[in-house]
């Protein structure tokens, strides 16, 4: 918890509750700026999400690349030679 001008506030992980008393409403040049912030927070919080689901596609991408190349490494040891063995 920290102590500021506005009262305690408690902090934790995208938490920004504070103890302190509701804020009275501003002038609309105030409402207007709270408005535009919350858009562009959506916004960001939006792209996150697109991101998070891009990382997970690409990494089972990557995953199947890596048992391709697993499996073709695996087709290219050489093969005894059956002439070789005696019976």
């Amino acid at each position: 918890m920290l102590t500021g001008p506005r009262g305690v506030v408690r902090l934790r992980e995208h938490d920004t509750t504070s103890l302190q008393p509701p804020l009275r409403l501003g002038t609309s040049q105030d409402q207007a700026t709270i408005q535009a912030l919350q858009k562009r927070l959506q916004e960001r919080e939006r792209t996150i999400a697109m991101q998070n689901y891009q990382i997970e596609v690409m990494s089972s991408q990557l995953d199947a690349l890596k048992r391709i190349d697993q499996d073709t490494k695996e087709q290219r040891r050489p093969v005894r030679n059956l002439m070789n063995v005696a019976p």
